[in-house]
This record gives C-alpha cells, sequence and structure tokens, in this order.
C-alpha cells in the first residue's frame, strides 16, 4: 500500500453518521419509543452514534432499537 494510501486509510472515520432526513427523526416520541431508550443514544452529549447533530432525548427515528 502506498504512503499517501496508508495515510487516508487511517485519517478516515470507521463509519460515517447519516442525515436525520434519511432516518425520519423526530423531535417527539412515536408509540412510546424515544431516542433516550434507544442503545444508539448517548445521554451525555445528546448526540447519537449513527445519526448526525443534537438528538432530543423524546425524538425518535426509524433506526430506534431499544436498550436491553
Amino acid at each position: 500500500m502506498s504512503a499517501l494510501g496508508l495515510a487516508s486509510f487511517y485519517t478516515m472515520p470507521l463509519y460515517a453518521k447519516t442525515t436525520k432526513d434519511i432516518v425520519k427523526y423526530q423531535d417527539t416520541p412515536n408509540e412510546g419509543k424515544k431516542c433516550m431508550n434507544c442503545m444508539h443514544f448517548i445521554p451525555e452529549t445528546n448526540k447519537c452514534k449513527t445519526v448526525e447533530g443534537d438528538i432530543n432525548p423524546n425524538g425518535w427515528c426509524t433506526i430506534f432499537v431499544k436498550k436491553t
């Protein structure tokens, strides 16, 4: 692998976050499902592991996965 190719590999994020539009994010719950109860939600920062931007703890999107 060339030095340039190797440098690009190490500076790329392991995954890219998706936009709120793609996952149909909304600032309100859906049938009792809320971001605060989702495995992707990071409560300390009100961020999501998979969706860009600030996330409302009472919001919801189509990739909601209930914490176990």
